[in-house]
């Protein structure tokens, strides 16, 4: 079980995604290995569908600063009705380029599953 970067939920699996973060760029220079879930890489692909900017300080994935950011919005399970709390979590152009490759990685996955 991992947590999902985005909305903190524990899966049994996460769709891995690539991201360049400045502040452990020395440590990993080609980018950052983190995980997404399933329910979080649709509501990319979605904002990324959109790209509607968004004012904010930081990436929440990455942390950088000063770039254009894009709203995701994600829905966080929680145990009182309804069930899920709607957040918004502004994601950077790079960021959200990397949760499109996983969807699209997914969606290929998924398609070739079902011809077996």
């Amino acid at each position: 079980m991992a947590d999902c970067e985005l909305c903190g939920v524990a899966r049994p699996t996460l769709c891995p995604i690539k991201v360049d973060v400045p502040a452990y760029r020395s440590a990993f220079p080609t980018g950052m290995w983190m995980g997404i879930c399933e329910e979080c890489t649709n509501a990319s692909h979605k904002a990324n569908g959109l790209r509607s900017k968004v004012d904010g300080k930081k990436c929440y994935l990455c942390g950088i600063k000063g770039v254009d950011l894009f709203s995701t919005d994600i829905k966080i399970p929680d145990f009182s009705e309804p069930y899920y709390k709607d957040k918004r979590r502004l994601l950077c152009g790079p960021c959200l380029e990397a949760a499109e490759n996983a969807y699209n990685i997914r969606q290929k996955e998924k398609a070739h599953a079902s011809h077996h």
